[in-house]
């Protein structure tokens, strides 16, 4: 081992005390954190809680929606159920309770470096980093309280968790329903989430569980989705006029990303900004949203233009495709500013610390996973999380599930290549085992 914790060490109180201040940072340094951010989620919110219907989305009475997902829009209804809709105690309430998601994903990552067998000084500064220096402070404490991302970078890192720890050790049948109903709920929560976990639990079960026991986390991971996703189809059938499994937006989206504008733009943000405002309901009124066939018609048209072009223009949208994946992981600068030509305060050095976390954490999960599995479950997870948005404009929400995690791998990798090339003198096979290249657990069960 190692770095493993010993029952006398401080490094849990270390990672609590941490965590604290990066919690005080967040609530009690920076503003906004009980100012409604009226877009999409909050005005389904606010349908839900004034008149029962989840409807509403566009800030005008466009009807009965599937645009947010079933689950988005729970956590901000409740709240504003509790103490009224936009009011600062909601507001401050919804805050508070995504710090503490932030908190506990951090800590979640902190556990998966301890599993990993990560040396203790990466995973330290890591904890001290993702706490300290939050690198997406707006979404942590503004934008990102209504949406579905944070709490399901929480899942999705438990569920990488739970894996780690059942390669290392004993694999109950209990364990492989609660990780399969996990990741069918995740996938409701968040679809690029819910495949990454998918994906990596197939991994999984590739390379660790028994054939007799490969059925158990699939049907649990069905058995959730046929729960939850079987009746908001049905509403939707009703309401709607369509079988939505998730989501309507996908057409929307498409479009969004995929047109000749987004080719050569000389300015990505202002064409990001224009075609935004040209096609976005939110930037829509009611009659023309009605004119377009309401929500579900528009977003269908929508797509059907998009996929019209990307069949007209092949080699553009591979081009795009391209560019997006690199953004997924190196976000230009304007991405932490994009409804403003001003950029936001430290966003060179936010964009720097995300570059080298993504460059550092890729490469570590690419040099370790052929030696340890463990790796190799976080590795797929983090690539199918990113898959989706290949086709669809990135932006910090989207990639925000996979950032810690890539703070994680950059700095295990880092001490991990220090211990290497530091101690050349060992036998090159305890120097293997001492720097993680090689673990007891690496067989099949």
């Amino acid at each position: 081992m190692l770095s493993a914790l010993t029952p006398r060490s401080r490094e849990p109180v270390i990672v609590i005390a941490l965590l604290i201040l990066g919690a005080l940072e967040r609530l009690v340094v920076t503003s906004g954190s009980a100012t409604p951010y009226r877009f999409e989620v909050y005005n389904v919110a606010a349908s839900l809680v004034t008149t029962g219907r989840f409807a509403d989305p566009f800030g005008y009475p466009s009807g009965l929606t599937a645009h947010v997902g079933m689950l988005t829009p729970l956590p901000s209804a409740l709240a504003y159920w509790l103490f009224g809709v936009g009011s600062p105690r909601a507001e401050y309430l919804l805050s508070a309770w995504t710090v503490f998601l932030v908190c506990l994903s951090i800590w979640l990552c902190w556990r998966l470096a301890v599993a990993l067998d990560a040396p203790r000084g990466g995973r330290i500064i890591a904890v001290a980093v993702a706490s300290l220096a939050p690198l997406f402070i707006a979404i942590e404490v503004r934008f990102g309280r209504n949406y579905e991302h944070i709490p399901a970078t929480v899942i999705l890192i438990w569920i990488l968790l739970r894996m780690v720890q059942a390669d290392a050790g004993a694999l109950s049948r209990g364990w492989l329903v609660l990780i399969g109903a996990a990741a069918g709920f995740l996938f409701i929560l968040s679809e690029a989430a819910g495949l990454a976990a998918i994906v990596s639990l197939g991994l999984f079960h590739l390379l660790r569980v028994p054939l007799r026991r490969w059925w158990i986390a699939p049907v649990s991971t069905l058995a959730v989705v046929g729960l939850l996703a079987g009746p908001w189809t049905i509403r939707n059938m009703r309401e709607l006029g369509a079988p939505i499994f998730l989501r309507d937006t996908f057409g929307l989206e498409l479009a969004m990303a995929n047109y000749p504008g987004a080719v050569h733009p000389a300015d990505p943000r202002l064409a990001y900004w224009t075609r935004l405002t040209e096609i976005q309901p939110m930037s829509m009124t009611e009659a023309q949203l009605r004119a377009g066939g309401g929500e579900v018609a528009y977003y269908r048209a929508m797509g059907q233009t998009a996929r019209e072009w990307i069949a007209a223009h092949p080699w553009d949208f591979l081009t795009l495709c391209g560019h997006r994946l690199v953004e997924s992981f190196l976000p230009p600068r304007w991405f932490w500013s994009p409804y403003s030509a001003a950029p936001e305060r430290f966003s060179g050095l936010r964009q720097f610390v995300v570059w080298l976390a993504a460059l550092g954490g890729l490469a570590t999960l690419v040099a370790m996973a052929p030696f340890r599995r463990a790796y190799a479950y976080i590795l797929v997870a983090i690539l199918a999380y990113s898959a989706p948005y290949v086709l669809v404009h990135p932006d910090l929400r989207h990639r925000y599930s996979i950032s810690t995690l890539l703070i994680f791998c950059a700095l295990d990798g880092s001490f991990r290549l220090f211990a290497y090339c530091a101690r050349s003198d060992i036998p090159d096979a305890d120097l293997r085992h001492r720097v993680g290249l090689s673990s007891p657990s690496d067989t099949r069960a």
